[in-house]
């Protein structure tokens, strides 16, 4: 497998920017170093906060980069030359300029667009305190403040406000987008922060300094390796093995080596 990060692989228009049309430009060079698949890292609409992995639009192709017309021409010419594709898929969070995020700020404390994400009331008078003392991946607080007492939860930087995986609508909106890519022939998705997506943020809240090292070997961290991430995965499954051939899911994970044997032999995640 050949990972490549489309805005550094290959420029087609002179722009300074790798695009899809300059993936689809080298494929005879992939041929000549005999690879079976590449990995495309995002590409998607993105302020680049993060290298691309904050998600304005996770069923749309960054305009720098090339359009879904570029996207399909891309994947046929690599089909044509027996390589198959994989791409990053970011279900742990988007950015904080996807319409969701937008429209969770507008409609304020209690209203049903907030609960996509991970609001909580601040502490202190007026809430101008987080809701507790966990820290971002990235550094500083793990929770930036929404401006009316309540706060957002971010496991990475600040503008990839985390999703909150209890809601339907947001684990329908992902089935939407597997559905979507491998519709265009995407033959696998390597999934980003795989181990993160479902979370107890649920009172009292345990001090950073008790849950910091995300390597705990029974489950109980209220962020990492849970075990009813397997619950999403299982659902994934079946959408992938409804397609001729199944689609094939990678995660990103990191878990305690006691529970390793444990996923290896998971049928949710096993059999992806």
């Amino acid at each position: 497998v050949y990972q490549i990060y489309p805005r550094s692989f290959a420029d087609s228009n002179g722009d300074g920017i790798g695009d899809l049309p300059g993936i689809t430009s080298r494929i005879p060079y992939l041929r000549s170093l005999g690879v079976d698949a590449v990995w495309l890292s995002p590409f998607y609409p993105s302020a680049l906060a993060n290298g691309g992995y904050d998600v304005d639009d996770h069923r749309n192709v960054d305009l720098r980069l090339g359009t879904l017309s570029d996207f399909d021409t891309m994947i046929t010419a690599l089909h044509a030359a027996d390589i198959k594709v994989i791409v990053d898929i970011v279900p742990n969070h988007t950015s904080n300029r996807h319409p969701w995020f937008r429209e969770a700020l507008t409609a304020g404390r209690g209203a049903p667009q907030r609960d996509r994400y991970l609001f909580r009331d601040g502490l202190g008078p007026r809430g101008e305190q987080p809701p507790n003392d966990w820290e971002s991946m990235f550094g500083g607080s793990a929770w930036a403040p929404a401006g009316d007492g309540q706060w957002y939860f971010h496991c990475f930087a600040a503008e990839q406000p985390d999703l909150n995986w209890e809601n339907e609508e947001v684990r329908e909106d992902f089935r939407h987008t597997v559905r979507f890519w491998a519709d265009r022939g995407v033959d696998g998705f390597r999934i980003d922060v795989a181990h993160g997506l479902r979370k107890d943020l649920s009172e009292p809240y345990l001090p950073w300094g008790e849950i910091a090292d995300i390597m705990r070997p029974d489950g109980s961290h209220p962020l990492w390796d849970r075990d009813d991430v397997h619950e999403i995965y299982a659902d994934w499954r079946r959408i992938l093995n409804s397609y001729d051939p199944p689609r094939f899911a990678v995660g990103e994970a990191s878990v305690h080596p006691a529970r390793r044997a444990r996923y290896a032999s998971a049928e949710s995640l096993g059999q992806a």
